[in-house]
């Protein structure tokens, strides 16, 4: 390819709360838990979720003409090897790391000699994918000269360079986000023509670059403006985004920003002294640091024909993924113990039901709590 870029190089515990309830209604309760490590992670920006990925085909960004909609002019996504256009919002242009490049001596423009640039050539590589830049279709009819497909903002790690190369070398650079986006950093396609150019990234990563496309109407000295759209690229290698805080997490930051000793934190660690362990607190929505406020766990008499005891935990229903509570009971403290059914949570409470053929005079109680 006679282009700038042929020049480059190339222990665990259950967490039981020991709650004896007799049938004459005389409770009284405690609690140990289970240890979990946490982890910290942070949100990625743009987001590759449910888009069509473009690789190694001829995909344009094609500038197109819709009559019946507010805004007529926009950018869409054309797949070249199969004649279909997507909206820009459900794919991604990739750029693989093969297209990495090492900038050589005279082209400083792009950056320092020998660092590196990620760049879709103007002309093909079977390892990359073939990008143009097309208004296939747009209506000669209504408008006149050259169309303008201008970039107006790069969200992204690094800079952004759009140019052609002819056969002796020359550069004739179009886009340069490194030294800021005016109205010069655009191309001018002509109605119903197709290029192809360079583009060249300086940085791996993820980066949204937003064009608006504009028209010069039959008849009218000015342009008539489409509307901006976001592209999406993906520069490989991608950095590894670690997962999202959890709920368990998340609820641990919020109730200690400022840090504290490790074994405060813990699931099973206590640090206000009322019984109730940090994931009971973390479930039931209640203050760890506060004895005043802690989970308010409730029974009453079963409504049924067979005598039973109904048992209510108001909760945070979505920190129930992260966090698994049960009841257990028997006619003794030394058990054998156990599991009494739950019943369908009813909005954020969750409910046991424990029946009797024939009530006891005496039955304990306890729950196990365990961080998942």
């Amino acid at each position: 390819m006679p282009l700038f870029c042929n020049q480059f190089s190339r222990p665990p515990r259950h967490a039981v709360y020991r709650a004896a309830y007799q049938i004459a209604y005389q409770i009284t309760y405690w609690a140990c838990l289970l240890a979990a490590p946490v982890t910290w992670a942070s949100d990625p920006v743009l987001s590759l979720t449910n888009r069509i990925a473009f690789t190694r085909q001829h995909a344009d960004i094609r500038m197109v003409f819709r009559a019946d909609a507010d805004t007529p002019i926009t950018v869409q996504i054309r797949d070249g090897d199969h004649s279909i256009n997507y909206p820009a919002t459900n794919t991604v242009l990739v750029v693989a790391e093969q297209a990495k490049l090492a900038i050589p001596a005279g082209f400083e423009t792009f950056g320092p000699e020998g660092s590196s640039l990620w760049v879709l050539p103007q002309s093909q590589d079977p390892a990359l994918l073939f990008l143009g830049f097309s208004s296939e279709g747009f209506p000669r009819d209504l408008f006149d000269g050259r169309l303008r497909l201008q970039l107006k903002e790069v969200h992204g790690p690094g800079s952004v360079f759009l140019w052609q190369a002819d056969s002796g070398g020359a550069v004739t650079l179009r886009i340069n986000s490194k030294d800021g986006l005016d109205a010069d950093d655009r191309i001018e396609p002509l109605i119903n023509g197709h290029d192809h150019y360079n583009l060249g990234f300086t940085t791996a990563g993820l980066y949204e670059l937003v064009f608006q496309p504009s028209a010069r109407p039959l008849g009218s000295e000015t342009f008539l403006l489409g509307e901006s759209v976001p592209i999406l690229f993906a520069v490989e290698p991608l950095p590894v985004v670690p997962p999202p805080p959890s709920l368990w997490q998340q609820w641990v930051q919020a109730q200690w920003p400022g840090g504290v000793p490790n074994d405060e934190v813990q699931p099973e660690a206590d640090p206000d002294h009322d019984g109730e362990p940090n994931i009971a607190e973390f479930l039931s929505g209640t203050n760890p640091r506060d004895p005043a406020s802690r989970p308010l766990f409730k029974y009453h008499p079963g409504s049924g024909v067979v005598p039973s005891l109904v048992f209510e935990l108001p909760v945070v229903t979505e920190r129930l993924n992260e966090a698994r509570i049960d009841l257990e009971s028997a006619s003794s403290l030394m058990g054998p113990w156990t599991l009494v059914p739950s019943i369908t949570p009813i909005g954020s409470t969750v409910r046991w039901e424990d029946s009797f053929a024939t009530p006891p005079n005496t039955r304990f109680y306890r729950r196990r709590t365990t961080k998942l």
